[in-house]
């Protein structure tokens, strides 16, 4: 078995150390935008429309020239004559010439000469003669054409993750078809005697919370994971397993087996494996220090510590910025500035990550922090997010403020 060691890093220090040693092959297919959401796109958008792709009205009303109406009033109103109604969805096929107008549905088509759309609610009418009593402004309860978004505008940038919203964008910018990236497969497994997926609990056992929650927040992120069960305590399992995962998939995560108990066989397994081997045994930053890190047939390998936070925390924090910084995709981590509810206190000399609760008080954020060990299943369900206490701190105190990071 190989020389265990754990010399710790700065978090802020692990993509420095390690973005540049392991590779992630892009792949690519395109997919029509109805089925897209939750891809990366692999390109950017433009738009092939403007929009929206014709002057329309806000309204129901009267569209009408603007000069013919100025001055109306209830006591005073304009005269015009109707021409005709345009119907949704059609273009109108008349021209408005001074002293007439035209009726339009909100939506509908403006025509020719048009340059504003009273609202129906100030006019009467007789037979075709329209009175209005209102005095409207030019463009007034218009849409212009292009003035959302012009032909040839920029509406997504490459990289970026397409949401049920951005589905909308497209659709009305004429993109039928576009290039996404293929979800990067992450191949997933824990290890520890401990250990079960049965149902119901063996004596002695504890259910596998890590590997199915980072499945769910794999998934979640937009990769791919790959479930290769609970492993034995046993170097020779672990090193088969991960030679297949490695050879299936673009990334490896584990939970279990990073600290320097007896039973604990990941780094020795990955160095054993192949160059460069373990590039990092241990983080300054509790909890999670324990985590490894190492690269493999130049894919890179993340051993996560058997407790629930910290294989969580480290995930968000390092694989998963590790992965999205590679192929440049855009990150949609959210955070906002807010004040603690109550003193946190902390070891000077390792940075600590604090799980906390995010609420609004009129226009304050409020962040209540959430004490626990390490080892709570319940802790991560109880937050919306965490902060993290600098190294060169002992705590922080009720009332200071922190960045808070919202998953």
């Amino acid at each position: 078995m190989g020389k265990k060691f754990l010399k710790v890093v700065q978090v802020g220090e692990v993509q420095d150390k390690l973005l540049d040693s392991f590779s992630i092959e892009p792949l690519f297919k395109s997919i029509p935008v109805n089925y897209s959401s939750g891809y990366f796109l692999a390109e950017d958008i433009s738009s092939i429309l403007d929009i929206p792709p014709f002057d329309k009205s806000l309204v129901d009303g009267f569209a009408v020239r603007s000069s013919d109406i100025k001055g109306a009033n209830a006591s005073n109103p304009a005269m015009l004559s109707v021409l005709k109604e345009v119907k949704i969805g059609t273009k109108p096929d008349v021209l408005l010439e001074k002293g007439t107008a035209v009726f339009v549905p909100t939506g509908g088509y403006l025509p020719e000469g048009a340059d504003c759309v009273v609202m129906i609610e100030y006019t009467d009418s007789l037979n075709n003669s329209l009175f209005v009593m209102k005095d409207v402004a030019p463009n007034k309860n218009v849409l212009r054409t292009g003035v959302d978004v012009k032909y040839g505008e920029l509406v997504l940038k490459k990289g970026e993750r397409i949401t049920p919203r951005s589905i909308g964008v497209l659709k009305s910018a004429g993109i039928k078809l576009i290039k996404v990236f293929k979800p990067v497969k992450i191949g997933l497994f824990s290890t520890g005697d401990e250990l079960s997926d049965q149902y119901p609990l063996p004596i002695g056992k504890i259910y596998d919370y890590n590997r199915i929650s980072l499945m769910s927040q794999m998934l979640k992120d937009g990769f791919t994971p790959t479930d290769y069960g609970i492993l034995k305590d046993d170097p020779d399992i672990l090193e088969l397993n991960l030679k297949r995962a490695l050879s299936e998939n673009n990334v490896v995560v584990m939970s279990g087996g990073t600290s320097k108990g007896n039973f604990d066989f990941t780094v020795s397994v990955i160095n054993k494996m192949g160059s460069p081997g373990v590039l990092i045994h241990g983080l300054n930053v509790s909890p999670g220090k324990p985590s490894v890190f190492g690269v493999v047939q130049g894919k890179l390998i993340a051993g996560l510590s058997g407790n629930p936070l910290a294989a969580t925390l480290i995930y968000l924090i390092i694989v998963k910025d590790l992965i999205m910084k590679k192929l440049s995709l855009v990150s949609d981590r959210i955070s906002v500035i807010g004040e603690l509810t109550e003193n946190v206190p902390s070891k000077k000399g390792r940075s600590e990550i604090v799980i906390g609760f995010l609420s609004v008080d009129s226009d304050r954020n409020i962040i209540q922090p959430i004490f626990s060990e390490s080892a709570f299943v319940t802790t991560l369900q109880k937050g919306n997010g965490f902060f993290v206490i600098p190294q060169n701190k002992e705590g922080l105190y009720k009332g200071e403020k922190v960045k808070f990071e919202i998953w």
